[in-house]
């Protein structure tokens, strides 16, 4: 709250949820040089070092309060909701000043780029699930028996196609617009030079609300991907891992069977040595001499009987009638 021009801003506990997130930086110096903020603009709600401070305060007339750094504290929402476009984000430059802060706070913390940020700070688990609802990567205990249990849960690569899928904030027809605004604007003879400055600095605080709107936007899609591919890679690691245990069983497997098949082996011959030399077989009979398949033995003709009567002619006995014996 704010307790008079000398006294440290401190933010409400009931105010709306984008509010800032100060780092204690310096809003206006560049990110890689930024000076520690030793203001705040009550009206921007921006933190300034006390360079910047005097710039902002001769420009806008704002009253400025001492910055005090906030106790640390978690923030409720890890993931904030995405925009969808530049009408539905553009609420005055007061309301949106504040995510830049708190855009900036989480770009500081993207310095160290790791799968340990995609994981789920209240169970430590790896964010593998997307709620639909909120718009945060979850780990399947949220998703389970957590706060998400009855939301709509979908896969880390269909949150991605579907947050791909939804139109961003064109920021080159915002450039284009904002500078048709201030051109109507200095052309205006009833714009003393004063509200002219004013209105200038409020069209590029929101200018810069809605880079910053986008730049978080397109972060979330980095973070979908590479939760999803992290998620892929894990699965395929997973597989080989189990191919490989079964190639390791088999070959355990087949070394166990040689080895049986050699202690068999070794064995039989220590017992075939135990009983002595062996004895000597017989050696096989000579074959017998084959016969040619149309070798048949010959039988003895059967031989006429002498005395049958038949042997000596027709006439038989009398045929030797009219002879001399």
């Amino acid at each position: 709250m704010m307790n008079g021009p000398g006294a440290c801003w401190e933010g409400q506990e009931d105010e709306d949820e984008d509010l800032p997130q100060m780092d204690g930086t310096c809003d206006a110096c560049e990110p890689d040089e930024a000076q520690p903020a030793v203001q705040v603009c009550v009206t921007c709600r921006f933190a300034f070092c006390s360079v910047h401070a005097d710039k902002h305060t001769r420009s806008t007339r704002h009253p400025l309060h001492l910055y005090c750094a906030p106790d640390p504290a978690p923030p409720p929402h890890t993931h904030r909701e995405p925009v969808e476009g530049a009408e539905a984000q553009s609420g005055g430059a007061e309301g949106g000043s504040g995510e830049e802060e708190e855009d900036a706070e989480e770009g500081g913390k993207r310095d160290t780029v790791t799968v340990e940020r995609l994981r789920c700070k209240e169970h430590g688990q790896e964010g593998a699930l997307y709620c639909k609802t909120d718009e945060k990567i979850i780990c399947v205990v949220c998703a389970v028996h957590g706060e998400h249990h009855q939301h709509d849960i979908i896969t880390l690569r269909e949150a991605y196609h579907w947050q791909k899928s939804k139109e961003g904030i064109d920021l080159l027809r915002c450039t284009q617009e904002m500078a048709e605004r201030i051109k109507t604007k200095w052309t205006s003879p009833d714009m003393s030079k004063e509200e002219l400055e004013v209105y200038v600095n409020q069209q590029f605080s929101e200018l810069h609300r809605l880079v910053r709107l986008e730049e978080r936007r397109t972060l979330h899609l980095v973070d979908l991907k590479e939760a999803f591919l992290t998620a892929q890679a894990a699965e395929s690691i997973a597989e080989i891992t189990v191919h490989t245990e079964r190639l390791q069983e088999e070959m355990a497997s087949i070394t166990r069977q040689l080895g049986e098949l050699d202690r068999v082996e070794r064995e039989g011959v220590a017992a075939a040595a135990s009983f002595g030399p062996p004895v000597p077989t017989p050696p096989d009979p000579a074959p017998r001499p084959e016969l040619e398949p149309d070798v048949r033995p010959r039988l003895p003709e059967p031989r006429h009987d002498p005395r049958d009567p038949h042997d000596f002619g027709e006439g038989g006995s009398g045929s030797f009638m009219g002879h001399t014996p």
